[in-house]
């Protein structure tokens, strides 16, 4: 169970585990809840001041964080409300990590193409004549391929 749990997390979150639990004084070894906790608790005074000095982000977290409000705290808002803004959002991003419905950094978006609609399929298994619609609808995915296979 803990090396199910442990291996979504970096070594930077782990390392940060570790010197808390010492740091506080915890008993040894703490339970697997408490230590994530210790983990991924962040104070996000440290990932605010990482983002203002234009510091490499930690993890998924503080990635998503910066680019929901990396703009509004760096160039619209006050400090104080700006850290506000920023408190919020990181702790609303480390729920949706913590739940896994965080996006995945860097993933790849599906090709067009990939997607099949139940239009498509209705089109697809159509008999008889085509309508004038269906007609241009296929040249326009020809010119789509087209242009795709240019690139």
């Amino acid at each position: 169970m803990w090396i199910t749990e442990l291996s979504s997390i970096t070594i930077n979150h782990l390392k940060r585990g570790v010197s808390r639990t010492v740091s506080e004084r915890l008993n040894w070894p703490p339970s697997l809840p408490q230590f994530l906790s210790l983990c991924l608790d962040f104070d996000t005074t440290e990932a605010y001041n990482r983002m203002i000095d234009r510091k490499e982000v930690l993890d998924d977290v503080e990635y998503f964080t910066r680019q929901a409000v990396g703009y509004q705290c760096k160039r619209v808002l006050d400090d104080a409300k700006a850290r506000s803004l920023f408190n919020k959002v990181f702790k609303d991003k480390l729920e949706l990590k913590r739940k896994g419905k965080l996006p995945i950094r860097g993933q790849k978006l599906l090709a067009a193409e990939s997607v099949v609609t139940e239009v498509d399929k209705q089109i697809t298994n159509r008999t008889g004549a085509k309508t004038a619609i269906e007609k241009r609808m296929e040249r326009i995915a020809a010119n789509r391929k087209n242009l795709i296979n240019k690139e």
